[in-house]
């Protein structure tokens, strides 16, 4: 189904897609925070590819599956936009040239701008520094020592961002950070928090304080310019705006908080699940360790390489295919259209369930089951087709950051289990998912540090 087809088709036809029934003033909130993949999916196969949801107060429609996968791709911001849900986290960033809310040629042009600083590339000189930072953390371990996993692994993933896209450590500000993003996310975007929060002082305190910081870092960048390295917020100085003219310091401060925001919640929360999953899986554990310890010995392999570490590579492949941390697309229409057979007016708040296929058995069979022979040849489902394997969500606003992700995770999660044989609380232990704002481990989860192996 073309973009053409579904919005010319029967342009008289007002037929909503089916309400999924909830509870009366909540709606389908408690199931949509709690678990929306599962929510979602029995949803889709009981209702179809869209139908509509409420959340307390706010009503979206959700559209999942190959079909709205495919759909969505194809957009040319012709129906679909981020500013709707975006445009007031901009204004909380103090820049309307903040890439996450912008549409059409300006969002295309910051991302040619920001494209080399969130490249593979970009972060192939820092791989050796992001793995030492990590056998440097696990060193302040004690054997024994119990750990929270996401607050471990945010400090972690923040820290080498910070000093890999700006040359700048996070550890001092990591707190005012994290209450900064979280605020922005849970008020402005799934608006689960009220906006009252946004006028409270811990917020107000944390805004200011990392702003500060981030104006330190482009005063050092400015006296102390790297033209043979550059990072990015070197490309962001020397860059020009859309109109053609040098952009303003407050679009450069913006962009400058991105790489402190960037693995906060995403790359943290997928090393939480990857370790779990690897942890529950003790024969996929070993044969990581033993890549890692052959391979990593010397240094960090070439990024290019990283993938022929097949046991390394397919469990995180497997870890963004069974716990997509962006499992869901937020984003509102510019015009009505049609899909499905069903009416989408102007206006309306959409999810797009771009998760929903990585648990579709036609697609990966036996969905729930952690597996990371699936891409190993000849399987290889991730590679199946368009919009099937979709952890990054899909078209113009496609994560800039996924090819990093992947290299990060491998490089970090190899560094740890080369660094420390790590271990579960319980074996019997159980993960649960929580909303916060996107899905990702329960902050309760623990890990034990069995002993040092550096």
């Amino acid at each position: 189904m073309t973009i053409t087809e579904s919005t010319s088709a029967r342009p008289h036809n007002r037929n909503l897609p089916p309400r999924v029934p909830g509870l009366p003033l909540l709606g389908n909130a408690l199931d949509f925070l709690n678990r929306p993949i599962e929510f979602f999916l029995e949803s889709y196969h009981k209702y179809g590819p869209i139908f509509r949801i409420t959340a307390a107060n706010q009503k979206f429609i959700v559209m999942g599956g190959l079909e709205a996968n495919r759909f969505f791709s194809q957009d040319k911001d012709e129906l679909f936009s981020s500013e709707p849900l975006f445009g007031e986290f901009a204004v909380q960033m103090g820049s309307r040239n903040v890439m996450i809310a912008q549409d059409g040629e300006p969002h295309r042009h910051m991302r040619k701008i920001m494209q080399h600083g969130y490249s593979k590339s970009g972060l192939a000189p820092h791989l050796d520094a992001m793995a030492e930072l990590t056998y440097q953390t696990v060193s302040t371990w004690e054997p024994g020592q119990t750990l929270y996993a996401r607050d471990a692994f945010q400090r972690l993933v923040t820290e080498q961002l910070g000093l890999a896209l700006t040359r700048h450590s996070s550890r001092e500000h990591f707190e005012a950070i994290r209450i900064y993003l979280s605020t922005l996310l849970n008020v402005l975007a799934i608006k689960r928090q009220p906006r009252i929060l946004l006028s409270m002082p811990h917020y107000v305190n944390a805004r200011k304080k990392v702003l500060e910081f981030v104006k330190l870092v482009l005063e050092e960048h400015r006296q102390t310019p790297n033209p043979q390295a550059p990072d990015l917020v070197d490309d962001m100085l020397t860059a020009l705006d859309w109109n053609g003219d040098p952009f303003k310091e407050e679009d450069i401060l913006a962009a400058a908080i991105g790489p402190f925001f960037a693995g906060m919640d995403t790359v943290a929360n997928t090393m939480g699940f990857m370790i779990y999953a690897i942890l529950k899986h003790p024969e996929v554990y070993e044969a990581i360790q033993a890549e890692v310890d052959e391979h990593f010995a010397n240094g960090i392999p070439p990024y290019t390489e990283l993938p022929k570490l097949q046991h390394l590579y397919a469990a995180t492949i497997e870890t963004l295919r069974r716990y997509p941390v962006a499992p869901f697309t937020p984003c509102g229409t510019t015009r009505d259209f049609e899909f499905a057979g069903y009416h989408v007016p102007a206006g309306s708040d959409i999810i797009i369930a771009n998760g929903l296929t990585h648990f579709l058995p036609e697609f990966f069979p036996d969905p729930w089951t952690f597996d990371i022979q699936r891409y190993i040849a000849p399987r290889k489902e991730h590679k199946q087709g368009l919009g099937i394997f979709a952890p990054y969500s899909l078209g113009a606003h496609t994560c800039l950051g996924a090819g990093v992700a992947e290299v990060q995770l491998m490089v970090t999660v190899g560094a740890l289990v080369r660094a420390a044989k790590l271990e579960l609380i319980r074996p019997d232990y159980e993960l649960k998912s929580v909303l916060m704002p996107i899905p990702g481990p329960d902050p309760k989860f623990q890990i034990r540090v069995a002993k040092r192996r550096l």
